[in-house]
């Protein structure tokens, strides 16, 4: 593998120490009489963000004991079991003939304090700039990481939780400047653009092109992994103009809702 940086395999260096925030992927056991609205409010998702992250098309085929996994809950959520939540009009719950009282979601934060996720969906309080729009989502998946100091070091791009193995794709056509293994990365795609402008696409499980390879918008470029140091399957994704990092949510448009 080519070296980073200065006469290396991409005109730019990474950093050696990739900051990476926690990906805590909790697992919530379905009880009777829930559903997929109910459960993603508990957890302060919406209901596209928790089907995405557990790769579920019809959100009425639940079932009662399925397990799902809770993306983006931040490590230091307290584990209770709390009573049954307040009932609520929501349509189709999940019914077993002869199911017990409903008693308590099994992983939930204490009923004073809902469970905290490290981010908000993208585009909610965010002003508008000019240049958003200009490339497209890689994956839809549920942000977790955004851009800037993760304590007391730098996170140079965004997280998003998705399932393994799904489809990661160009944000925009460009040609790709590396495809391979970095340390800390693990698996990275990295395309150069027409404008400047260079993604970085890390911790794939696999890759479907090369370096050198000219790619189209919106082409699979690799699948979601949890390769090199992470502590789940996601994305990190990067944006660099003249090779800085910038705020891909500076760039990006609204996430696609399908």
């Amino acid at each position: 593998m080519a070296p980073a940086g200065k006469g290396g395999a991409f005109p730019f260096a990474l950093r050696s120490a990739h900051a990476e925030p926690e990906l805590v992927a909790v697992r919530h056991r379905v009880a009777p009489g829930e559903t997929m609205y109910r459960i993603a409010k508990t957890y302060g998702l919406t209901v596209d963000e928790l089907a995405s992250a557990n790769g579920i098309k019809d959100v009425r085929a639940l079932a009662v004991g399925q397990e799902l996994t809770i993306p983006g809950v931040e490590r230091n959520v307290p584990v209770d079991a709390p009573d049954a939540l307040a009932p609520e009009a929501d349509p189709e719950p999940v019914r077993s003939a002869d199911a017990p009282p409903r008693r308590s979601v099994p992983v939930v934060a204490r009923r004073e304090e809902p469970p905290r996720r490290p981010a908000s969906r993208p585009g909610s309080v965010r002003p508008k700039v000019a240049t958003q729009g200009m490339i497209d989502w890689p994956l839809r998946g549920v942000l977790y990481g955004r851009f800037g100091k993760k304590g007391r070091e730098p996170h140079d791009g965004i997280d998003l939780a998705a399932p393994a193995g799904t489809p990661v794709k160009t944000a925009q056509e460009g040609t790709v400047l590396y495809a391979g293994e970095q340390r800390g990365y693990g698996n990275i795609v990295i395309v150069e653009h027409s404008n400047r402008l260079i993604t970085l696409y890390a911790h794939n499980r696999d890759l479907r092109v090369r370096t050198g390879q000219k790619v189209r918008r919106e082409q699979v470029i690799a699948t979601v992994g949890e390769s090199g140091k992470t502590s789940g399957p996601h994305l990190h994704f990067e944006v660099r103009l003249d090779g800085k990092p910038v705020d891909p949510l500076d760039y990006l448009g609204p996430m696609p809702s399908s």
